[in-house]
């Protein structure tokens, strides 16, 4: 059992500590879980289609130039595929192994390879569906803002073609921060929280809300400094260099498969830090560093509320109304009970265990009650009471004690009302 991270409310600079830290502490696993389910697969795509377009035929060649990506080309057919592919492998499959990974080390676990397939697996369905929504949101925003100029251009509406394209263009970047900023939580609870496709809108949404700012900033610096599926970043330049110097050297196909290898190690940490935002946020919002301390001292969810604590959204102070803004429907997907959640993933079912406290020779209610304690009384001659007629016998201990000072007991629950009660 590794050590897990404190669960409570981080700033800006925890959220992306603990996400390099997340990555250091399992870096192997993760990149055997990116080496199998992405980079394989991106590794079959790169060598089919090079073989099949042969997009670098002017490789090797000094009078021949490299054609542009925007140009009409196989080797733009080419490069396009290779990104659209890795997208689509990197946010689906990939995240959400890396994404259950990570949690599970975050709070102290340590999931095999096939404990991350198993879980994948069971919940593979809402994960592609939510990633297809989420590239095809993102594509067809990108092909909104950038086509239309080009298409104006063509069309010799090159006034025209200007004003559009610099409005377009201007609102591109702000488009896709808002929409990341929103639902960039997307996969993330479908894999933690359980949540179907259609649920992980909304969820994203409202554990994002009033935190956007601070989500956009994480992706910013992990886009600069890592790299995003599709897009290069610091750290990917030396893969760059690489794949040029074997295209100069006429071994394009070594290459990609170079930069497609160095991808595939920098891509967990991309994943991470979101991990890490997504537990903050719970924390902030559902009080869940609270629910799980409360849980690990046996508290159940129902003990909570007396205390006006609710554990899906927080502490609940005396005369709270809600927000105004909240949005109504939106809610905590319904999870799975543990025992089935557990069984998918591979996982033993973690069943109860009450024992006796430090220092007392008792245990703990609500398991097997060994109260008053087992131990051994001195032996002493029982009192002659005089006989007695038979009469009423003892009282027996008030099953409805007195509430401790300042607890306000929960009050008595009835049946519901049926046809045949009065």
């Amino acid at each position: 059992m590794r050590k897990a991270f404190d669960l409570r409310p981080l700033e800006f600079n925890d959220v992306l500590g603990r996400g390099f830290s997340l990555f250091m502490a399992n870096f192997v696993g993760a990149l055997r879980w990116m080496l199998i389910c992405w980079l394989l697969p991106m590794l079959a795509v790169a060598v089919l289609f090079y073989f099949a377009l042969e997009p670098y035929d002017w490789a090797g060649r000094i009078e021949a130039e490299a054609p542009g990506v925007l140009e009409p080309s196989r080797y733009a057919v080419y490069y396009w595929l290779l990104k659209l592919a890795g997208v689509g492998f990197a946010f689906s499959i990939g995240a959400a192994g890396i994404y259950y990974m990570t949690a599970r080390v975050y709070v102290g676990g340590n999931p095999s390879l096939s404990e991350v397939m198993r879980a994948v697996y069971s919940r593979f369905g809402h994960v592609a569906g939510t990633a297809f929504l989420h590239v095809v949101v993102v594509a067809g925003l990108t092909l909104l803002c950038w086509a239309p100029p080009f298409v104006l251009w063509d069309a010799d509406e090159k006034g025209a073609a200007v004003l559009i394209g610099f409005v377009l263009w201007t609102a591109w970047l702000p488009l896709l921060l808002w929409y990341n900023s929103v639902y960039g939580l997307n996969t993330v609870v479908v894999m933690l929280d359980d949540a179907q496709a259609n649920e992980s809108y909304p969820r994203s949404a409202y554990l994002t809300k009033r935190a956007r700012m601070r989500l956009i900033g994480v992706l910013f610096v992990v886009t600069l400094v890592v790299g995003a599926p599709g897009i290069p970043g610091l750290l990917g330049i030396p893969g760059a260099v690489l794949e040029t110097l074997a295209l100069e050297q006429g071994w394009p196909l070594l290459g990609v498969v170079v930069n497609l290898a160095w991808d595939a190690v920098l891509l967990p940490l991309f994943f991470m830090p979101l991990v890490v935002f997504y537990f903050d946020m719970r924390c902030r919002k559902e009080s869940y560093d609270l629910a799980v301390m409360a849980r690990n001292f046996g508290i159940d969810e129902g003990e909570m509320q007396r205390y006006r604590f609710n554990p899906d959204l927080g502490y609940v102070p005396k005369g709270w109304k809600g927000e105004r803004a909240r949005r109504q429907g939106v809610r905590r997907p319904v999870q799975r009970p543990a025992a089935v959640r557990h069984a998918q993933a591979g996982m033993a079912a973690p069943q109860p265990h009450w024992g006796p406290q430090p220092g007392m020779p008792g245990a703990f209610p609500g398991g097997n009650p060994q109260w008053p304690p087992q131990q051994p009384w001195p032996q002493q001659a029982p009192p002659q009471w005089p006989q007695q007629q038979p009469g009423p016998q003892w009282p027996q201990p008030n099953p409805n004690p007195p509430p401790l000072p300042g607890v306000r007991r929960p009050g008595p629950s009835f049946p519901p009302r049926g046809p045949g009660r009065t």
